[in-house]
This record gives structure tokens, sequence and C-alpha cells, in this order.
């Protein structure tokens, strides 16, 4: 089978760049070896995204948007975030940046079985499901990728959407450079007494970093970014336990809180490939980069990944070979900049608020307050979180 674009991974980084190449008039194979998870019966998923208008943007123009079950996405108009001495803080406000809304939550699943609808309907697609990649040929001309079911595919371009642990860039020879934080985000959902309005908060407390994501139904996202031991003690409590515990450490801002389910928990740390791109491949999402999920950009980058390699493709003019290196590098060049600037603010807070240092606590929670009062500054982080370029 020939192909101008194999994309190895069809989750949601690899589902939006399919979306992304439609109407390209190039020929393009996804290859996912897991099958796509329904929607939970009842309750919201663990694993929620806040997708900054940048990327809502682009799930509209791909299609993606519409389908997704509207009642259960979060529209963000307020972020108010605290500091660990109780009374330093900052708040980022939709109404005055005159935007409809900060973010919007969207759950995992949610968003992944919009993104499956749309590719069925996508012409010129190729959906290879319970398939995987095993290896990658690479000759001048085209790149032959040998798959589980004993085919071969040829394709001019490979793009690897095959997440953190990428076995295409291990194959490429791209090194990465990995830190392990050391932490877990522990997740789970609660159903609080008083109304949310729409509001986000964060807490960067001595023992990690607290954040509560709005749900529909006066229901809480809860990610406590915090080290493995007390990760591993908020695992061990009962439902009551840790709403308990994540009311307290929440100063009850949300009132009385309840589990609607289990909690559970994923590793953190940073990763950089050395390279994005190598002779007919392009790295994309958690292949290409993690940061720290205190900023909650991680998801936002790999869609901008995806939008901005698709411009490439698509602006190559009389080019008639989509993998050429002269394209690559325009793709590894323009996404550069981003991806350092949003790993130096989400390791440079993990950094400041995590240290022990004398003094310093006084000092960060001073320059939350001072950040509060300076609104060119407020304005420029604000436009930096909606996806737009400073």
């Amino acid at each position: 089978m020939n192909v101008d674009i194999a994309i190895v991974g069809g989750g949601l980084v690899g589902g939006c760049m399919a979306r992304a190449l439609g109407h390209n008039g190039l020929s393009v194979a996804l290859i996912e070896p897991r099958s796509p998870r329904p929607l939970p019966a009842a309750g919201f998923d663990l694993r929620v995204y806040a997708l900054n208008p940048q990327s809502v943007r682009c799930l509209e123009r791909w299609g993606v948007w519409p389908l997704l079950a509207q009642q259960r996405i979060a529209p963000v108009h307020e972020m108010l975030v605290f500091g660990d001495d109780g009374s330093s803080k900052i708040e980022f406000s939709a109404y005055r940046n005159g935007v409809f809304q900060l973010a919007a939550i969207v759950e995992e699943f949610n968003l992944q079985q919009a993104l499956t609808g749309s590719l069925e309907e996508q012409a010129d697609l190729a959906l290879l499901n319970g398939v995987e990649c095993l290896r990658v040929d690479w000759t001048d001309a085209a790149a032959v990728l040998v798959l589980s079911n004993g085919a071969q595919l040829h394709a001019r371009l490979v793009i690897a959407a095959d997440g953190a642990e990428s076995s295409l860039r291990s194959q490429a020879g791209i090194e990465a450079d990995v830190r392990e934080y050391g932490q877990k985000g522990v997740v789970a959902n609660f159903q609080v007494e008083r109304p949310h309005r729409n509001a986000a908060y964060q807490w960067f407390r001595k023992d990690g970093v607290l954040a509560l994501l709005p749900l529909p139904q006066d229901q809480v996202s809860m990610v406590w970014s915090t080290a493995d031991a007390h990760a591993q003690a908020l695992l061990a409590m009962t439902g009551d336990e840790l709403a308990r515990s994540a009311a307290d450490a929440a100063s009850h801002k949300l009132g009385i809180m309840r589990a609607t389910g289990p909690a559970a928990a994923f590793a953190l740390r940073r990763l950089r490939a050395k390279r994005l791109i190598a002779p007919r491949l392009a790295l994309l999402g958690d292949a290409a980069h993690q940061v720290h999920p205190l900023a909650g950009q991680g998801l936002n980058l790999g869609i901008a990944d995806a939008e901005f390699l698709a411009g490439v493709i698509g602006a190559r003019g009389l080019e008639t070979d989509c993998g050429t290196t002269a394209l690559l590098r325009r793709y590894e060049r323009g996404r550069k900049e981003d991806l350092w600037a949003m790993e130096a603010v989400t390791h440079g807070l993990h950094t400041l608020f995590s240290s022990s240092l004398p003094g310093l606590s006084r000092l960060r929670n001073a320059g939350l307050n001072m950040t509060n009062q300076l609104r060119p500054l407020k304005k420029l982080l604000v436009k930096r979180a909606l996806g737009k370029a400073v």
C-alpha cells in the first residue's frame, strides 16, 4: 500500500494531525493499535484537558468540535491562582480580556470519540485500527512501514504521534532529554457544595500544586501534582477521606466535596526530543515534548504541532514530495520557540514553588501579588494562555 503520509499513533494528537491534513490532496494512513474507548456510562472521565481558544478554533475548523457531546464541556470564565501563604493570589478573567472563555474543559473520551467520528468520514484516509507499526525501513525516496498484520506501507512522510515512549523516535536515533520530577498527578472527580461558576482554581502548596477544574453539574476535576510518597498516601485514602483532604487543601473554597468515583495517578516528567525531525520523519505531541501539567498546556502544544505541520505541508507550492527535508526543517524551526517558551515557564514555576530555600517563599508570593497588579503583564500571560503568539 502506498500513501503520501503515514501517521503512527491514533490518539488525540495523531487524530488531530489526520484531520488537519484533510482536503490537502494527499493520501493518509492512520495507524493505531488500540481500539477507542467509549464515554463512561456515569459521571465524567478522570482525564480532562483545558483546551485554549486556539485549540478550540482548530477543532472547529477541522469539523471535530460539533461532534463533541456539548453538554459534557465546561467553559472556564475565570481562573484564580493562590500562593502558599494563604493570602497571595492572581486572578484572570475572560470578561476583562474581551474573550468568551479562557479555556474549555473537555474529557479525553469525549474528544477521542468526536475525532473517531470525524475521521471515519474523511476522504483519502485509511484507518488502520488494531494494527501496530513494528518497524520502519528508511530509504531516500520513501519510508517502508512493516505492520503487525503482515502488510507493508510505503509513505513519503512518517509522522510519529506514538507517545512519550515513541518507538519511531528511537528507531530514527533521536535522543530525548528526560527529567523525572519524582511526582505524580493524582486525578479524581468531586461533586461540590458551592457552585464553581465556571472558575478554575489552583493552589501552589508546600505539598505540590492542586488544581480544581470546572465540570458540568457543579462537579470538578482535581489534579494534585505532588511527590510520589504523598501521591501514594492520597491514592490509599477512601473517597470520603480524599474529598476531605482536597477540600482542606482548597481552603473549603467550594464547600463540602464528595467523591464521584475512584482516583488515579500518572507520573510527571519533562521530556524534550533533541530534534523534531529526521529524514522523512516528524515528531508530534508527547513523542516530541512533555511539560509539567501545572499550566495545562500539554495537549494544546500537540494540537499546535499538528496545525503548524499541516500548514507547512499545505503551503508546499509546486513541491510534490511532502517528506522533503526542507519542508520538515520549516516545521522544526517554526515550533522550537513556542515549545521552548512553554517548557521554560512550566519548569521554572515548578522549580520556584517546589524550592524550600530560605526567603524564597516570601519572594514568590510577593511576585504573585505584584503580577496581579500589573495589568500589561497579566494581559501578556493571558495572551500566551489563549494560544496567541506573544
